[in-house]
């Protein structure tokens, strides 16, 4: 198995391809749907489905043309849902096009566990960045896909609808720094990092 990021062009934000030889599980495709649908065909992939760390625009404006294109499914968290049905009115506001807004095929929940390829996929919910922000954790593969909420040395911002210090604070320490040392984190914009390395070098939440 190997989880490979894709860099786009919107807001360089990461989308992440978990795939084996036949099929693929895609993370967050918020943007260039050509770009990622080549990326997928060149590896002669199928897509299993689309999972999404949350709602915001740029974390969603490829999954409608990718969920019909490869005629798969999408999950996201319940708490999200009005930010997607806003997502045109956020791009408004920083002065791009309007997004396509994706129909939903079933709702993420804590704890809930994702099977694919015979490993599992552990979903945390990750309120602070957004109500319905999660994270999609493998403990055979020791990664995190962690969104928007935590990246390296820096966490999520909090000012959007929604958003909560509090809550970001809550779920990083309670939820992602209890993770081994050694979990790779894949944040959804920038470079990966470890849990190690945030717990010692975060500027903003350390232990």
């Amino acid at each position: 198995m190997q989880i490979e990021r894709l860099t786009l062009k919107l807001l360089a934000e990461n989308c992440y391809i978990y795939h084996n030889e036949k099929e693929c599980i895609v993370f967050d495709p918020g943007s260039d749907f050509d770009y990622i649908k080549s990326y997928i065909e060149k590896k002669n992939l199928s897509v299993n489905k689309i999972l999404l760390t949350h709602c915001h625009f740029d974390h969603v404006g490829a999954v409608s043309d990718l969920k019909d294109y490869f005629n798969t499914k999408v999950f996201c968290h319940k708490d999200d849902i009005e930010m997607l049905n806003s997502a045109n009115k956020s791009a408004a506001n920083y002065g791009l096009m309007p997004v396509k807004i994706p129909e939903i095929d079933g709702f993420l929940n804590d704890n809930d566990i994702i099977s694919f390829n015979n490993i599992d996929i552990k979903v945390i919910h990750t309120p602070g960045h957004s109500a319905g922000s999660v994270c999609f954790y493998s403990a055979e593969d020791k990664f995190l896909v962690s969104g928007d909420t935590l990246f390296l040395e820096s966490v999520g911002r909090t000012d959007f609808p929604s958003g909560s210090q509090s809550d970001l604070e809550n779920s990083i320490i309670n939820k992602l720094y209890i993770l081994p040392d050694d979990t790779m984190v894949l944040p959804g914009h920038g470079f990966h990092t470890t849990i190690k390395h945030e717990k010692e070098h975060n500027p903003f939440i350390h232990v």
